[in-house]
């Protein structure tokens, strides 16, 4: 019998597939620079303003390497043949960059190097994971830095060269696609970046001042505001929201559902297009998950556990804040019984497409819940029957569904194999699902497994987590595939 060579079994597609160019990823990062220096640059200067020297000199070398970058890159244009492949690694690879690029800022809080790596990927996440051990003796300006790398990892990474810096053209518009939701709805990606861009800064000011008024210290009021908004959950306290008072945890919280909300509805009210905004769906999502979640919180509690009104409303924030991936927390969560069961599916949820939240997303829930529904229906009409699956009017492509497979896949895989990891530590298993959901869907609420005492392999591996969560898998997939970058043989 004779033996078929390896590239026999290789699809068609392969023959077609195109390869990544380091020099054109090494242009787009570098075109990418500014952004760099906006992720340090503010909090270098609020660290001058504390004098806190040691602060400003660890955020002050990578703002000299992003204006190498910048000055080495600006008269040399994208090539107008950029791939989709490339557009999309470099996405991750200025993720991870950033995230890099503050590691020295910690370590000059005394974090060990793989703990600071933690820490800055948390923040450009907008995850809200911490294994700091002493934050509440950091200075300001460093609490400043986690929220400030939160709020430019909620949307500034993605929309702030596009809208600036980047000629209109073929390249901007694949890397918009790729860092970018619902692209198609708005004609041109560089004004879909700069409406985007215009209403996070909007929606941040609204909201700002208000906390700023409710909290006692202004400055701790900017700072939730920024996580908030980016949907992070970084606080400047050890005990989250605990300490405030209820009016100041709900004008937090309210920022958060805000961030949940696909932008885009607030570009259209911003043209004073409501039923555009209405129809959109986003808000009619978000209000339902939110109140289907709450209700039957409300119920779990009620039957299994004797609770008060007030701790009723921390634990609704609570869940609130589980469903729009904040992380912020009033006290304790649950590791046990049924009210874990209905956090788990909020954190797995998430906000919505379009938004600054993480998880799976409502709208992708919703079209495979249209999926399930589809394929018990089809079984009943006759074989030639025409009954595509469909969404707002529109038919639900079948790349999309395969997509939305690939993500459910590559999420429970991850989830098992971390799981797994946990175990290995014997670590409580219930506690530590938990906090793998939370890491994966980039909430941030943790039951205790997540702190300092974590082992240095569980902390590097939730770090790669929360990149591979915050990219959706894809990205991050792609850039470690071989195939990316190399001609198969």
């Amino acid at each position: 019998m004779s033996i078929r060579p390896a590239s026999a079994f290789a699809s068609g597609a392969d023959s077609l597939a195109q390869r990544a160019r380091p020099r054109v990823i090494a242009l787009t990062i570098a075109k990418h620079a500014p952004i760099f220096l906006i992720l340090v640059v503010p909090p270098a200067l609020w660290a001058s303003v504390d004098r806190d020297w040691a602060l400003v000199i660890a955020l002050a070398i990578p703002s000299a390497l992003a204006l190498a970058l910048f000055a080495f890159s600006y008269r040399i244009a994208l090539p107008e043949d950029l791939r989709r492949v490339e557009a999309m690694v470099t996405v991750a690879f200025i993720m991870l960059i950033g995230a890099l690029f503050a590691v020295p800022a910690f370590m000059t809080l005394g974090m060990a190097p793989h703990a600071a790596l933690f820490e800055a990927m948390s923040g450009i996440t907008t995850t809200g994971h911490s294994v700091a051990a002493d934050a509440q003796n950091w200075p300001f300006a460093a609490h400043f830095l986690r929220a400030w790398l939160q709020w430019c990892g909620g949307l500034v990474m993605a929309t702030a060269v596009l809208a600036l810096l980047l000629p209109a053209g073929v390249p901007t518009q694949r890397l918009g696609r790729a860092g970018i939701d619902q692209g198609d709805r708005i004609a041109s990606t560089r004004v879909q970046a700069r409406q985007l861009l215009s209403v996070y800064l909007s929606l941040t000011v609204i909201m700002a001042i208000p906390t700023m008024l409710i909290i006692p210290d202004w400055r701790e009021g900017f700072v939730l505001t920024l996580s908030a908004i980016s949907t992070g959950g970084f606080a400047p306290r050890p005990d989250s929201l605990a300490s405030y008072s209820a009016a100041g945890q709900g004008i937090v919280m309210l920022t958060c559902v805000l961030g949940s909300v696909s932008l885009l509805t607030f570009v259209l009210l911003g043209q004073k297009k409501p039923v555009d905004a209405w129809w959109l769906g986003s808000i009619r999502r978000v209000m339902m998950a939110l109140g289907l979640l709450c209700m039957a919180y409300a119920i779990v509690l009620l039957v299994t556990v004797s609770t008060s009104a007030e701790s009723i409303y921390g634990e609704m924030l609570n869940l609130i804040s589980g469903m729009t991936t904040a992380g912020f927390s009033t006290n304790a969560m649950p590791v046990y019984g049924p009210a874990v069961i209905i956090f788990l599916m909020a954190m797995l949820l998430g906000g919505d497409v379009g938004s600054t939240a993480g998880g799976f997303k409502i709208a992708r829930f919703g079209i495979l819940m249209r999926a399930m529904v589809h394929a018990m229906r089809d079984v009943r009409l006759p074989k030639r029957a025409v009954n595509p699956l469909m969404e707002n009017g529109k038919k639900v492509e079948a790349s999309t569904l395969i997509n939305l497979l690939a993500l459910l896949m590559l999420y429970a895989a991850t989830v098992v194999l971390l799981w797994l990891q946990c175990l290995a530590h014997e670590l409580p298993a219930l506690p530590a699902l938990f906090d793998i959901i939370s890491t994966l869907s980039t909430v941030g609420l943790s039951s205790g497994i997540v702190n300092a005492d974590l082992p240095p392999d569980l902390i590097l591996s939730l770090s790669f987590a929360m990149w591979l969560g915050r990219l959706e898998f894809i990205a991050v997939l792609v850039l470690l595939a071989p195939s990316t970058w190399l001609k198969r043989s």
